[in-house]
């Protein structure tokens, strides 16, 4: 059985119905705002971007074939109707962000491939966990700490796992208990939104803060975000942790004597390996340089290195002889077919800003919601935010969802005089809260695979700790962000 036969066995029968609905009903709406009358405001080369953003939305959303499929169609109809000249979506392939993520990717795949982050989660599980309690709050914070070093929510997925299955095999957690359950529930959710606190920590966060510099000038710093998020973050998984244990308490308080097999499992990774050090330590500099981007100006004689070429800098020194862990081209784990659909993605994006097709759809949904009156900026957060906060429950990627809110967020706030970055920058914040259900991402899938917990379960858990942190978002946030905004941490939030 192919890899796509097993995938389409996976969809669900709603997920089947979309995507046979999904060719026809894009080519029906492309057709339909290729041929009607140019509406007063917009110009004729907008109407035909506006047909072909349509026309990739649909398909991204219903999936008949691939997203990056899409794209590249994307860009050929964007040259044939003239929608966009073709040379400037052919350079999109060339933008910064495609680069930072190719690097991110990297950086994962030496930190994967040298076992640093292996030796890291077995020496914190087996040191956490000599109570029920600590165990599970001990696996939250081994979530937090993977992510800073391995940007990838599958790979910190896959190195958790088999840590959370010998942690219930040591607390004798079986599927059907609860302690089983609370255990599986909260790895999902620790890994996401450990993602959510770190910038580099998924692509589509990296894609986001490239449609924030794009289109409003503003590029946020990698520790901006770390400090924006962390106390939002980490309250809510303190919360959530609280809450599982009162809604699932454990059947038992210590281990059965399970522990040894995870002692004995970081015992077989003996001492640190030259590749482990070597990976570790580009890591560290990357991070450091990441972590005072605001300050090298003073620290490197007025020289500035950008967020991106330090991500870069990592990648070819991981790659150097004798110093980096990565041998060759193969050792490297990027995923082209993300580029392609993050390059197409922003050409269509682009497209409709550059032809004003953007800022008309954005006038036109104000006018039509009533919006058009005025609202105040905590309001217009507050929606907007929630709206992308709660919308992984329909859409099931993150990619996807970030390329349709986060431009539009932008031109629909600049459209309310409200400064972008109010707007953008905090919905990018919720892009990684994808909790709700096992496809809305893959460490979902992953524990949902072992059969501790139910869909129902996944579902009622996820939108709990969603709601704990949507309400912190509207009361601590955004008191938090403005305060950020005022001292000049945040760039861009007051104007």
């Amino acid at each position: 059985m192919s890899k796509d036969e097993k995938s389409a066995q996976g969809k669900s029968r709603v997920e089947r119905y979309l995507n046979i609905i999904g060719m026809p009903l894009a080519l029906l709406v492309f057709a339909a705002i290729l041929l009607m009358p140019t509406p007063p405001g917009l110009t004729v080369q907008g109407q035909r971007a506006m047909a072909v953003f349509w026309l990739a939305f649909i398909l991204w959303l219903t999936t008949p074939i691939p997203v990056w499929l899409t794209s590249m169609l994307s860009i050929v109809l964007l040259a044939l109707t003239g929608g966009w000249d073709y040379k400037q979506a052919f350079y999109r392939f060339g933008e910064e962000v495609i680069w930072l993520m190719v690097a991110a990717f990297m950086i994962a795949s030496a930190l994967e491939k040298s076992g640093i982050g292996k030796r890291i989660a077995y020496a914190m599980a087996y040191y956490f966990g000599r109570k029920a309690s600590t165990a599970l709050l001990g696996l939250i914070f081994l979530n937090i700490v993977l992510a800073f070093v391995v940007p990838s929510t599958t790979a910190r997925a896959a190195i958790v796992l088999p840590i959370a299955l010998l942690m219930a095999s040591a607390y004798g957690a079986k599927p059907g208990s609860k302690f089983g359950k609370l255990l599986m529930l909260q790895q999902p959710v620790a890994n996401n939104l450990a993602t959510a606190m770190i910038l580099t920590a998924t692509a589509p966060q990296i894609i986001a803060w490239g449609f924030i510099y794009t289109m409003t000038g503003v590029e946020v710093p990698w520790l901006t975000w770390l400090v924006a998020q962390a106390p939002i973050v980490l309250v809510t998984m303190f919360l959530m942790w609280i809450v599982g244990m009162k809604i699932w308490k454990p059947e038992v308080k210590e281990p059965l004597g399970g522990l040894e097999k995870l002692k004995e499992e970081l015992s077989k990774l003996g001492p640190l390996t030259r590749d482990e050090k070597s990976a570790l330590a580009i890591f560290a500099l990357v991070l450091f340089l990441w972590a005072t981007d605001q300050w090298h100006t003073k620290m490197f004689f007025g020289m500035r290195i950008p967020f991106s070429v330090v991500a870069v800098i990592g990648a070819v020194l991981l790659f150097m002889p004798k110093i980096g862990p990565l041998r060759s081209w193969k050792d490297a784990k990027v995923p082209w077919d993300l580029m392609v659909f993050s390059a197409g993605a922003y050409a269509v994006g682009m497209a409709l800003e550059d032809t004003g097709a953007a800022q008309w759809m954005a006038k036109s949904l104000i006018n039509a919601t009533g919006l058009s009156q005025g609202v105040s900026p905590f309001i217009a957060y507050a929606i907007l935010v929630g709206i992308m906060m709660y919308s992984h429950v329909i859409f099931s990627s993150k990619t996807v969802r970030t390329v349709i809110f986060i431009p539009l967020y932008i031109i629909l706030a600049e459209s309310l005089g409200i400064p972008p970055v109010m707007i953008a920058l905090p919905a990018a914040f919720t892009i990684a809260w994808t909790i709700s259900l096992p496809f809305n991402c893959k460490p979902n899938l992953i524990y949902y695979g072992t059969g501790y917990f139910s869909v129902t379960d996944e579902l009622a858990y996820g939108l709990l700790v969603c709601t704990i942190g949507y309400v912190l978002y509207l009361t601590v946030g955004w008191a938090w962000f403005n305060y950020l905004g005022a001292v000049g941490i945040i760039p861009g939030w007051g104007g």
